[in-house]
């Protein structure tokens, strides 16, 4: 089979992949370990450039090994590492590291997306080994962004505007969220949308994001985020549900919109009609509050520390906090979140991340307000931190459209 890559998408460039290798190293010294132990799709992609089931070994130091089930030849193919074998299966793996001369006796893997049945398969072929969590690690070094990515970043929100542009003339009266829902995605999709939106949390899924209309902009949900949707029935809580849209109520559009495996996320509030004066004035806050934490994105700046100056002066103050950042239960403790090549990555606005800042780390921002009887208003945006604050990625009017 021919090892030529096809020419009709980019590959990740050798530099990107040995910069990234590199930051790693850097964090794995500083503790006793041989080497990180990558299994994870995300993970997999971010360090060799490409998808398979295998395993990536990231030694302390020394060329990464790429052992691959399937496809060695895709892997082959898309991947600039140089150590690339296949593998029969992980019963292999420390012989295989043996082999190589690599020490496997205190491992790192990520805790967070590994499962209990390849966890007991790992402590089979690594009898006596240490395994250590480095989930955090591997978030932490996703978190800065390289040029390569926040370029990237930016395609994905110029796409994503196009996405927003197009929204208002595809809504009419009495069509269901649903059938909003298709239409935004196959917009999307048009674009070039990777079809999925990932998520680095276990079980999380999403296809576009949530379309909800009025008070289903309030229903219970398990998302991660503020956002209620009812979806078409409990076994599919996605995209938005058989509500049809009506005038007079706001029609909440929360999407992630993926270029080349990247993300950015957007929130915008669209009506058949004027909207009361009261929701209005919700939103507005919601825009006050944005713009007060956009403006302390800048490296050094502790989150912990901007969550809590936001919320006293722009929450607390003014009574604001009843059902902001989600309606009852759906309510969560944070004002944006990382975002990259997932929608949930590091670092976190909120009030127990004390990490500072680093310029080119990418935040979601989304101050929301749930309104009884009404639904739910606010906006999201995709943040740059930059010396200057918060550069917005996804561009277009914050306000509400009135279609």
């Amino acid at each position: 089979m021919s090892t030529e890559a096809p020419l009709d998408y980019q590959l990740v460039p050798a530099d990107e992949i040995s910069q990234r290798v590199a930051r790693l190293q850097r964090h794995m010294q500083q503790g006793p370990m041989d080497g990180a132990l990558i299994l994870d799709p995300v993970n997999m992609y971010y360090y060799t450039g490409t998808m398979q089931q295998g395993a990536v070994f990231v030694p302390t130091e020394g060329e990464p090994v790429f052992l691959v089930r399937r496809s060695y030849e895709r892997a082959q193919m898309e991947s600039p590492l140089q150590r690339i074998l296949p593998l029969k299966g992980l019963s292999q793996l420390r012989t295989t590291l043996a082999d190589l001369g690599l020490r496997a006796n205190t491992l790192g893997v990520a805790e967070t997306t590994l499962s209990v049945a390849v966890f007991k398969t790992l402590t089979k072929a690594f009898p006596g080994a240490t395994f250590t969590d480095v989930s955090g690690l591997l978030a932490m070094v996703r978190a800065v962004k390289s040029d390569y990515e926040v370029q990237r970043l930016r395609k994905a929100g110029a796409l994503h505007k196009l996405v927003y542009d197009a929204i208002p003339a595809m809504i009419r009266e009495g069509m269901t969220e649903w059938e909003l829902g298709s239409a935004i995605q196959q917009k999307m999709m048009a674009l070039g949308y990777t079809g999925i939106t990932r998520f680095t949390g276990f079980g999380m899924e999403l296809i576009i994001g949530i379309v909800s209309c009025g008070e289903s902009g309030n229903y219970p949900t398990a998302s991660v985020g503020p956002g209620g949707l009812t979806g078409l029935s409990p076994a599919f809580p996605l995209v938005g549900g058989n509500r049809k849209l009506g005038r007079g109520e706001p029609i909440f559009i929360d999407t992630g919109f993926g270029y080349e495996g990247y993300f950015t996320d957007k929130t915008r509030i669209f009506s058949l009609g004027a909207l009361p004066a009261a929701v209005l004035d919700a939103h507005k806050a919601c825009l006050d509050i944005q713009e007060a934490v956009r403006c302390r994105l800048k490296p050094g700046a502790v989150p912990s520390q901007i969550y809590t100056e936001v919320c006293n002066q722009f929450v607390h103050s003014r009574n604001f906090e009843k059902h902001f950042m989600g309606f009852g239960s759906n309510q969560v403790p944070f004002l944006g979140h990382g975002i990259g090549l997932a929608i949930d990555e590091l670092p976190v606005i909120a009030g127990k991340m004390h990490t500072p800042l680093e310029a080119n780390m990418v935040i979601a921002l989304e101050p929301k307000k749930g309104l009884e009887g009404i639904g739910l208003v606010g906006v999201e945006n995709t943040f740059l931190v930059t010396d200057a604050g918060g550069e917005k990625l996804t561009a277009g009017s914050d306000e509400v459209t009135i279609v």
